[in-house]
């Protein structure tokens, strides 16, 4: 089968911050402008400490081609702080503000305390929620790539449900090439894969490639 191009959240997976960093200049904004523009903040200020030090007029001029450059610094400076003062830890999750999903996929998440009550229970906790910049297209990102690179055996990634239409088109090919099932965003795991299925995921995995 086609291998989806590796998306940089991927080739990030080791550290939550970078997933954090790219995120917040991915926001409403192309890939093609934000990645390099990811490079460019890693190769002047490479790590949390690093960024937390970041004159933001300097900042913001690396990153004033993306729009919002103002808020974008402000908040980058701010998560690395926050970073710095409260690394994630699987052994410590934090609340999540994200909205609620549906009780059947809260109960698949490895972060799902089912000692609680559900009726009205949010996202699962994640040790990144209370990070600056961890909203729904982050913490969908942690669950999927960074959780299974701590961890090879984890499925977590098995139970998001994301609306980025990346995140979307990398499940339907990990579903298809590791669990040889039909994926979809609403309903997740459906049926057996089919010729008709493949085609058709193949088609869009390769328009994909010619449109990055």
């Amino acid at each position: 089968m086609c291998r989806i191009s590796p998306l940089l959240e991927e080739q990030i997976a080791d550290s939550p911050w970078k997933l954090l960093v790219v995120v917040t200049l991915l926001n409403k904004t192309a890939g093609t402008l934000a990645i390099p523009a990811f490079w460019r903040i890693l190769a002047r200020w490479p790590t949390p400490l690093d960024l937390s030090k970041a004159d933001e007029e300097e900042l913001v001029s690396t990153i004033r081609h993306l729009g919002t450059q103002t808020i974008r610094a402000k908040r980058l400076i701010a998560l690395s702080r926050s970073y710095i003062r409260e690394p994630p830890s699987a052994y410590d999750l934090r609340p999540s503000k994200r909205p609620s999903l549906s009780s059947s996929n809260r109960r698949g998440s490895r972060f799902f305390d089912s000692s609680k009550n559900t009726k009205n229970i949010s996202y699962p906790a994640t040790p990144i929620s209370h990070l600056p910049g961890a909203g729904p297209y982050a913490l969908d990102s942690y669950r999927i790539f960074c959780t299974t690179h701590d961890d090879p055996t984890c499925e977590e990634w098995k139970v998001v449900m994301p609306t980025d239409k990346e995140l979307i088109r990398y499940l339907k090919w990990k579903w298809a090439f590791f669990e040889t099932l039909e994926w979809s965003p609403t309903k997740g795991p459906t049926d057996t894969i089919t010729v008709s299925y493949l085609t058709k995921l193949f088609v869009e995995l390769e328009d994909n490639k010619l449109s990055t």
